[in-house]
């Protein structure tokens, strides 16, 4: 899913509802880090973040409705009640109703205005769904292996990580993916914002614990 500059947000928006759309019969669906405003499109930070109920949270609402499906909506720009931006990350149930949501803890700051930009955020937490006992965390966490023990000690059996991760470090990434796996022993989904023609969805399933 890709986040070219210029595509208006409406079309955007409309763009990924048919893409969640063709995943009909999935019990899970996960899309990217911040792919309404895109990852770099730091200058229009401020016009593109909306209050946890916006538009854009309300569109994935429904399609998670119409596909009865868990839907991880990857990140929004959330605008809170006092002004501040989060990098938002949003698990919303079949019923369309929102179970759970994520603020990043760990904002980006090299080549990046992630950290100038955006308010990190300081909780982390599991939820109970049908598909059992969630967790999520946004890109750069991966990095933080403390942050998924937190989760793990909160019941966590499946963590889904939503990222707009660089290409220029791709082995960063699957090295990461697998390693924050097999420390905690849980099922781990990553799903990273790519360029047309280029699909990487890392599914890491650690191994049994051998005597």
């Amino acid at each position: 899913m890709a986040s070219p500059a210029g595509e208006p947000v409406a079309e955007r928006r409309r763009r990924v509802g048919d893409m969640v759309a063709d995943a009909a019969g999935a019990d899970l669906v996960v899309l990217p880090e911040l792919w309404l405003p895109g990852y770099f499109a730091f200058d229009s930070y401020a016009d593109l973040a909306e209050p946890l109920h916006g538009d854009t949270v309300e569109a994935a609402r429904e399609w998670a409705r119409r596909l009865g499906c868990h839907l991880h909506m990857g990140s929004v720009l959330e605008r809170d009640e006092l002004g501040h931006l989060h990098n938002t990350a949003v698990m919303i149930g079949p019923g369309g109703d929102i179970l759970h949501t994520y603020r990043k803890i760990h904002v980006f700051g090299y080549k990046s205005r992630e950290a100038e930009l955006l308010t990190p955020g300081e909780q982390v937490s599991a939820v109970t769904t049908g598909l059992g006992r969630l967790g999520t965390t946004t890109c750069y966490d991966l990095r933080f292996p403390e942050l998924y023990r937190g989760l793990v000690d909160d019941g966590a059996e499946t963590i889904v990580v939503c990222s707009a991760w660089p290409a220029a470090r791709l082995a960063h990434w699957r090295l990461f993916t697998s390693a924050r796996a097999v420390e905690e022993q849980v099922v781990l989904i990553a799903c990273n914002e790519v360029v047309p023609g280029l699909v990487e969805v890392e599914v890491a399933v650690p191994r049994p614990h051998r005597p």
